[in-house]
């Protein structure tokens, strides 16, 4: 296919059908996440010193699920050194691709909220997160209930996703965020081609 018929092939693919598409976490319910956090009292803590920590602390893994987009077993081993304020970036090491690094570009909002962590709970030079993938899963799923949702953390990957192909984003861009080795596989989870889908892509150079 040449560059015509894939510019015209990107205009026309389709984002599946909502009960085709995986478990996923809407931008709406994402903010309505975030807020059940900054409004968490956490009564169940003796030590109410640790509140702002924690509140801080959640807040954080939730934006950075969602913007990163990465495995949250990824997510809790960013180190304070893969942070680069500097390019906006945040290096993540994809561990299911064997350790393949992918600089991620991130928001503003996303590097003041992770340097603000960094100073007030004086984070050093280790893991941001100083938990296992098993008590992310247990703090996703505490919110969700909150909200009503019943989350668990690759939900936020797959929300990502759907929310940029809706904003128009290319299937490239949004393969290269989530670290897939190939726009296929993207297209696969999130996007459907169908025979008049393949024909209105190939008129004019093909058929």
């Amino acid at each position: 296919m040449n560059d015509i018929a894939n510019k015209k092939f990107n205009e026309i693919m389709k984002i599946k059908d909502e009960h085709d598409l995986p478990p996923h976490i809407s931008y709406n319910e994402y903010q309505s996440l975030l807020n059940a956090i900054d409004n968490e009292e956490y009564r169940h803590y003796l030590n109410k010193k640790l509140v702002p920590f924690l509140k801080a602390r959640d807040r954080l893994l939730v934006m950075m699920m969602w913007e990163l987009g990465g495995r949250v077993s990824d997510i809790i081993n960013i180190q304070t050194k893969d942070v680069d304020f500097s390019k906006k970036e945040i290096i993540l090491t994809v561990k299911k691709r064997h350790g393949y690094i992918n600089r991620v570009p991130v928001s503003d909002a996303l590097l003041l909220e992770i340097s603000n962590f960094m100073r007030e709970f004086n984070t050093g030079t280790g893991r941001l997160f100083s938990f296992t993938r098993q008590r992310a899963w247990e703090i996703v799923k505490g919110y969700g209930r909150k909200i009503g949702l019943e989350l668990h953390p690759h939900m936020f990957r797959h929300g990502l996703a759907i929310y940029l192909l809706q904003h128009g984003v290319s299937d490239k861009i949004i393969a290269r965020r989530l670290g897939h080795s190939s726009a296929a596989t993207t297209i696969k989870y999130y996007m459907v081609i169908t025979p008049e889908i393949e024909r209105e892509a190939l008129k004019g150079v093909l058929l």
